[in-house]
């Protein structure tokens, strides 16, 4: 009796050892299951993220072989070097029917020459160049001319994606201004334009 009492209690152990290293096992394969899935979603988004900003880049590098472009800006770099977050559809710098724009806005409540406490200059374009290099960004400088701007507008749109920078160097002054935005074709655009001088 008291042997098949201690193989019954052996062999509970030994059943009890087996369904724990089971459900362990269990537990590690559901674990690496997850992992697995949770690296198969990520590799999707990125490659759905991919085409996304090719597509974006290519609609931008149209936009600018149109020469009817805007850079909605996100942020504002003066020469200070501070760099200030801004409302893209108020900040911008757009070039449509040989026109160039440059619009800065701000929350102040002193309304500014535009009405929205900043300033708005146009003029007209000219010697537009645009080059692209073997990194794939492409590089468009002009020459802005009107009754309150005299500048030079450099441009730089990023390979696979409409990131952009632009940078304002007004002839006259050593103000250069950077922005820092979305480059879109000017019709797909949301600006909200202040009074032009």
């Amino acid at each position: 009796m008291k042997r098949v009492l201690s193989l019954m209690v052996v062999f509970a152990l030994i059943l009890g050892g087996t369904t724990n290293a089971l459900a362990q096992n269990s537990k590690a394969a559901e674990k690496a299951e997850k992992k697995q899935e949770r690296k198969e979603k990520r590799e999707k988004r990125l490659a759905k993220d991919s085409i996304m900003g090719e597509e974006a880049f290519n609609n931008a590098m149209q936009a600018i072989t149109n020469k009817s472009f805007v850079l909605e800006a996100n942020s504002v770099q003066p020469l200070s070097g501070r760099v200030y977050y801004v409302n893209s559809n108020t900040n911008f710098v757009s070039l449509n029917d040989g026109q160039a724009m440059v619009q800065i806005a701000s929350n102040s409540p002193y309304p500014g020459p535009n009405g929205l406490g900043g300033i708005t200059v146009q003029g007209s374009a000219s010697n537009i160049q645009v080059k692209q290099e073997k990194n794939g960004n492409v590089y468009l400088s002009m020459s802005v001319q009107g009754i309150f701007i005299s500048a030079t507008i450099n441009l730089v749109l990023y390979s696979g994606n409409n990131n952009a920078s632009v940078t304002v160097d007004p002839n006259f002054s050593g103000n250069d201004l950077t922005m820092t935005g979305t480059l879109l074709p000017y019709s797909e655009s949301n600006i909200f334009q202040g009074t032009t001088y």
